[in-house]
């Protein structure tokens, strides 16, 4: 067992050596910087000004693109410059269950970067006012939503990577890109509507903007339900990866 972790670990070191995930983090670095330099500012709360450009919808329209970059980047190595260590897998499931591994421990690690990028310039502009307030007409404070809302896109993020990684084990690069972009074209189109959701609310996309409920209870309970669906979706393609005959570990 230690010995299968240290060696995953040695794989993702090679991936974070690799040109193409330097341009990868060259990319987050600039994106970052902009949506707090850029869009944070137009706040003057510390912990307000860190939601704005997660809520922006051009801002994650960007954030995914690269977060899918990200995730191809580290699918397509794994299969293509370690050939010897899948054939040690020997099963199916191993090699599925061990990719899922590597792409959400990159997303993970991504995604502390982004957000260490993205507060690095809200520490310069925004960070003199630290007042806790309550947010919009919940009954919490917006400290405490902040925590919920990138708790629950982090939570979003590995569930969607996974997909991705899934859809990638099944096809190829070329077809996850497709998808992929299907998925930030109806991010762009619903991320421009701000809607109040008096009911439950099981689409993505509205996640990743500026969704106001009418009670936080409600988000709760309807992030709750998405969370299933998410599961639900990587479940039957998990079932369908594993009977999948075309795919053979040898």
């Amino acid at each position: 067992m230690k010995n299968k972790y240290h060696n995953e670990l040695k794989i993702l070191n090679y991936i974070t050596s690799t040109d193409k995930y330097k341009a990868i983090f060259l990319l987050t670095v600039i994106l970052c910087l902009y949506g707090g330099f850029a869009l944070g500012t137009s706040k003057n709360n510390f912990f307000d000004s860190i939601l704005v450009p997660l809520q922006f919808p051009i801002f994650n329209v960007f954030l995914f693109a690269i977060i899918f970059l990200n995730n191809i980047n580290t699918c397509s190595i794994f299969k293509n410059n370690f050939p010897d260590y899948v054939i040690r897998l020997k099963s199916k499931k191993r090699y599925i269950k061990t990719l899922i591994r590597l792409s959400t421990t990159m997303f993970l690690f991504h995604f502390g970067l982004i957000l260490l990028f993205l507060i690095m310039p809200l520490l310069l502009t925004t960070f003199n006012d630290l007042s806790i307030h309550a947010y919009q007409n919940y009954e919490i404070s917006n400290l405490v939503f902040l925590l919920f809302y990138i708790l629950r896109y982090a939570i979003y993020g590995t569930l969607i990577t996974i997909i991705s990684t899934l859809i990638f084990i099944n096809t190829n690069s070329k077809i996850t890109i497709v998808i992929n972009g299907l998925f930030l074209l109806l991010l762009f189109y619903f991320g421009g509507i701000i809607a109040y959701q008096t009911n439950v609310s099981l689409s993505i996309w509205s996640y990743f903007t500026i969704t106001l409920y009418s009670t936080f209870s409600l988000e709760v309970f309807s992030s709750v339900c998405t969370l299933l669906l998410l599961e639900i979706i990587i479940g039957i393609l998990y079932i369908l990866t594993i009977k999948n005959r075309k795919l053979a570990i040898t």
